[in-house]
């Protein structure tokens, strides 16, 4: 629990923060769109076709999640998106050329080049997604929400990401307070780091004492806001702590626990657990240029948190950056465990809960399903530093520990 990850903060897309095209557009570094085209990160007004197509009233699913997916920072209340070159002047109120490039053919299958790289689609079995524990459930029984929040936010709506979870923790003279974040996988189970709840990691004194889900606002209960109130929230005890077996210190590439709680969730709109990468095409991705979300309430042992639950969106990096990067720190040895993710300089940040979750959208029967792809293990201390990416326990690579712990 030293060392926390540094994530970009995307504000909410509002009318307000829209101001005129500037073709000398500031320049945030280089960059990926959600179809694998090579851009540049900068101010969403700055890329015209992107930014007229925010103000249509009639923005259509597949636009709003690609809007979403080329999100790349913040800076001075300005959005940051992944504009590639065709997009800089290209108008979306005016017709597109005959045969556009396949940087601007976005949505439908029929409009897309073959070259363009889309999200993983697979078909569901009857009983859910191939897996042999009958103990994770399947979509559309995981990995769902009301609706699919489209421009991030700093700020979380209250029946987003479900499946976010606080882990408890009392301290020598008892008190208590909520210190790491977690997803919950299934009615008795959540998954956290295992820095998170090793007694050697833990100030002296510590331990676990429990987990809160359904939570928003730790300063109220029940939760509301401008759109209506949640039920309350729901504290668990937790009956048992399983950290990897072969885990030694928070850059260990096993940084991996599960809590087993000591009663059945109750699902809700409110409580919901995250699916889990158990297909083979999943368990063995890569994720690279893939923008991901992460949602916690940004606590640490040590520094102020905020109250209200966060989002932010980032990017996985090749891996080999995070390799080259951390090989002159001897303490850290990477491994095809671990996920790269995020180190883009120029936007403001601030710090996640580890253990929390990073978070990918796949198709699953048409459908827009979340997966858990990787658990926020550790980062550089100073936030936003260029070039620094954090590193995340990879999920698919510890499917098979996962189901071998769970009980009914």
């Amino acid at each position: 629990m030293k060392s926390r990850l540094c994530f970009y903060f995307i504000l909410t897309f509002t009318t307000t923060l829209l101001i005129p095209f500037n073709a000398a557009a500031s320049n945030f570094g280089a960059c990926f769109t959600p179809n694998q085209v090579s851009g540049t990160c900068i101010k969403l007004a700055d890329c015209r076709y992107l930014y007229e197509l925010v103000l249509d009233p009639n923005l259509s699913q597949n636009d709003r999640t690609y809007l979403r997916k080329s999100q790349c920072g913040y800076q001075d209340r300005n959005v940051l998106i992944c504009c590639p070159p065709s997009y800089l002047t290209l108008s979306a109120t005016t017709p597109a050329p005959t045969a556009p490039p396949a940087s601007i053919m976005l949505f439908p299958d029929s409009q897309v080049s073959m070259s363009v790289r889309r999200p993983a689609t697979f078909v569901a079995s009857a009983s859910g997604s191939p897996q042999r524990s009958n103990l994770l459930p399947s979509f559309p029984q995981c990995g769902k929400m009301l609706e699919n929040r489209i421009f991030g936010g700093v700020e979380t709506a209250l029946d987003e990401f479900p499946w976010t979870a606080l882990i408890e923790y009392q301290s020598a003279n008892g008190s208590r307070g909520f210190y790491c974040g977690g997803a919950l996988i299934s009615n008795r189970y959540v998954i956290t780091a295992a820095h998170c709840v090793q007694s050697t990691d833990l100030p002296p004194g510590w331990s676990v004492s429990g987990v809160r889900l359904g939570e928003w606002d730790t300063r109220s209960d029940p939760d509301c806001n401008e759109e209506g109130c949640a039920p309350r929230h729901v504290d668990f005890t937790v009956t048992q702590i399983i950290s990897h077996a072969d885990y030694r210190k928070q850059t260990d590439p096993n940084d991996i626990a599960l809590l087993r709680l000591a009663g059945p969730v109750e699902f809700s709109d409110y409580i919901q657990p995250i699916c889990l990468p158990t297909i083979p095409s999943l368990r063995d991705k890569d994720f690279v240029g893939v923008a991901m979300d992460v949602a916690g309430w940004g606590a640490t042992e040590t520094t102020q948190h905020s109250p209200v639950k966060l989002k932010a969106v980032l990017s996985v990096n090749d891996f080999n950056v995070c390799r080259e990067k951390y090989a002159p720190l001897k303490q850290v040895r990477l491994q095809s465990t671990q996920l790269c993710v995020g180190g883009v300089r120029g936007v403001d940040t601030c710090r996640g809960d580890s253990g929390g979750p990073l978070m990918t959208q796949e198709l699953v029967n048409g459908k827009a399903a979340y997966f858990l792809a990787g658990i926020v293990s550790f980062g550089p201390t100073s936030c936003g530093l260029d070039g620094w990416p954090a590193i995340y326990t990879k999920v698919g690579s510890f499917i098979d520990w996962i189901e071998s712990k769970m009980q009914p």
